[in-house]
């Protein structure tokens, strides 16, 4: 029985990954249409949305079983709620990734300008730490996970510098003013898949660890007083 449950398991792991690997794929294909100006490869990432979709109502419908069936408890418990969390967040990271394309569809419409260096650095980073989530998650390593929150904020400083270099061409080049707005949701987009990465990074060391590492809460309840008697209260 023990060997049935382990193997049922391991498949629901390797499964995700799978669908991890189309996602990562996805994104890929998503800013490289975008920087290529390839037309094409961004239609080929919002035709294969529906293959993740159904992917993540497939591995949705099996973890929801495979609980029902073996009633895990603790740190099995713990792992297959992590699994079916990080196949939501992949699927939401998909959707980014087609709004990417659509955007690079409209933009390759425009007249071309030079793609900024904080536009490439941030695809780069987006991309980056996707994969070594996806790899924190199948190693189920809390180090590479944290590393990945530590890195956040790397993406976000990058989205700011876009923005701000965005909105100097919208003034300088209103010619570029469509483009330049399509871009700045497509900015938001790759700080999107950053923040979904780091809830897959926070599931990994919640699992490993039994920490709730989530919006720094753990640090809030270090730093805050304690609750005040409120018959010493002045």
């Amino acid at each position: 029985m023990k060997r049935h449950f382990e193997e049922e398991l391991k498949q629901l792991q390797e499964k995700l990954f799978r669908m991890g690997l189309l996602v990562e794929e996805a994104i890929r294909k998503a800013t490289e249409a975008l920087l290529d100006r390839d037309s094409r490869r961004a239609q080929d990432v919002i035709r294969n949305d529906q293959e993740i979709n159904l992917q993540e109502i497939e591995i949705d419908e099996m973890g929801h079983e495979f609980i029902a069936l073996h009633q895990p408890a603790a740190a099995d418990l713990r792992l297959i709620t992590m699994m079916l969390k990080i196949n939501n967040d992949l699927e939401r990271m998909a959707d980014q990734a087609v709004n990417i394309a659509e955007k690079a569809i409209v933009i390759n419409q425009e007249p071309p300008f030079k793609a900024s260096r904080a536009l490439i650095e941030l695809s780069q980073a987006s991309l980056r730490i996707v994969r070594d989530a996806l790899d924190a998650f199948i190693e189920v390593d809390p180090a590479k996970a944290r590393d990945i929150l530590e890195r956040d904020d790397q993406i976000d400083d990058l989205n700011d510098r876009l923005y701000d270099e965005l909105q100097n061409l919208m003034q300088e080049h209103p010619e570029h003013v469509r483009a330049a707005v399509s871009l700045i949701m497509i900015s938001h987009n790759l700080e999107r898949i950053g923040d979904l990465a780091t809830n897959i990074a926070e599931d990994v060391i919640y699992v490993k660890r039994g920490v709730d590492v989530r919006h720094h809460i753990r640090e809030r309840r270090e730093d805050q007083p304690p609750p005040q008697d409120p018959r010493h209260a002045t």
